[in-house]
């Protein structure tokens, strides 16, 4: 009874600093000792002062978990990934603390203050500089280059977007234009970008930030038309001769298991890793493919691979992360995050040079598509029409 009491004072008490309307903080993560990612955590009074928490990146609202610990202290973790904030407030419009990456077993300093901020902070007197609507990008630096299209929307200073590469995209990004300056930034728990940028009339040139320690070049120049590789196309057949269900069963995949293709009039390959937000961003959309053709023939299979150093922990992560996304198809545990080794473990193709890669197979166990890669929802009419494909190659091949 004393510990239940002690319980609710304790939670009345930090009441005083999270129990408000809807509010915005503005947070930041200290990278390095050079680089601040600064991002909004949105609280929402739903219903008699329980409160919602959010990350908020553009458009994209990433739901947090809220636990009340001691001494002013919150954790906020994102469902999905082994991630979490630890807040310790300072007063009621300030807090300080850490995220902490468990995947990595690393943890970042961060700061918080209550109130209406912009993302990005300046002191540019002159006007914001206006930014086009596409641009053809290309990252990397000398022989390391890959394509992509830059797509953005301006609102005065404000600016959101994303980069589209022929693998996936680089998810919901928000920030600013502050004179002939450009900032974007995005965190979701297991990506933490920073881009900044120069603007010199219709092209852009600056820097990617990815965690604290990745840093290279990137540019754009305006165009509309801008175009990259098609995602079906970059991985393919190089051997006709496979078998599926025996390079699977030798691989030890699934274990005891034995993938059965012939009970189905299709299975979806699903080649993904839970560390991966574009992987969860197809899974979101995949389980409305599994609820919305189940029962007409389709079989969607996840297989997982994970980045810990460990088999029972690369399991225990797996095993997480199917329960937090409440994924209702089966997921296995395949092998290490490496593209090498998943190219192993599909000798029949060029090679998985993406997470996610994602095989449709028939009845008979052949693969008749494949698509690299995922445009997720931040990319718009890319996602619209990735979308369109995918069910007309489901129901194309649900009525042979």
């Amino acid at each position: 009874m004393v510990k239940k009491l002690l319980f609710l004072l304790f939670c009345i008490s930090i009441s005083h600093f999270v129990m408000s309307q809807n509010e915005t903080w503005r947070v930041e993560i200290s990278l390095n000792d050079r680089l601040i990612l600064p991002f909004f955590i949105e609280e929402e009074n739903i219903k008699n002062e329980v409160m919602r928490y959010s990350v908020k990146n553009g458009d994209e609202k990433i739901p947090l978990n809220f636990k009340a610990l001691k001494n002013d202290t919150i954790q906020l973790s994102f469902k999905e990934m082994s991630s979490q904030l630890k807040i310790i407030y300072t007063d009621s419009n300030h807090f300080s603390g850490f995220w902490i990456d468990e995947r990595k077993a690393s943890k970042y300093p961060i700061s918080g203050v209550r109130g209406a901020f912009k993302r990005f902070e300046s002191t540019a007197v002159t006007s914001s500089k206006e930014i086009h609507r596409s641009y053809e990008i290309v990252f990397g630096r000398d022989k390391g280059t890959w394509p992509a299209i830059g797509l953005f929307k301006q609102r005065g200073d404000v600016l959101t977007g994303t980069f589209l590469t022929e693998t996936g995209d680089y998810r919901y990004l928000e920030g600013n234009v502050f004179g002939d300056q450009l900032y974007l930034s995005c965190f979701d728990g297991a990506h933490a970008f920073v881009f900044t940028a120069k603007i010199f009339g219709d092209s852009l040139s600056g820097k990617f930030y990815s965690g604290p320690n990745y840093k290279t070049d990137w540019s754009g120049i305006k165009n509309d038309a801008a175009e990259i590789g098609d995602p079906n196309k970059l991985t393919y057949l190089v051997d006709k001769t496979y078998d599926l269900t025996e390079i699977k069963f030798k691989s030890r995949i699934v274990g005891n298991r034995k993938i059965k293709f012939q009970n189905h009039a299709l299975t979806i390959l699903q080649i993904m890793g839970s560390w991966c937000p574009n992987c969860l961003d197809e899974t979101n959309y995949f389980k409305a493919l599994h609820q919305k053709y189940e029962d007409k023939g389709l079989q969607i299979i996840a297989l997982g691979f994970e980045s810990q150093k460990t088999r029972r922990k690369r399991k225990k992560h797996l095993t997480r992360f199917k329960e937090r996304a409440n994924i209702p198809y089966p997921v296995y545990l395949a092998g290490n995050a490496s593209k090498k080794e998943a190219s192993k473990v599909f000798p029949m193709l060029n090679g998985i040079s993406s997470f996610p890669t994602t095989l449709f197979v028939n009845k008979k166990g052949d693969i008749i598509h494949i698509h690299t890669g995922f445009y997720g929802p931040g990319t718009g009419i890319y996602y619209d029409r990735y979308k369109k494909e995918t069910e007309t190659i489901i129901e194309q091949t649900l009525k042979e």
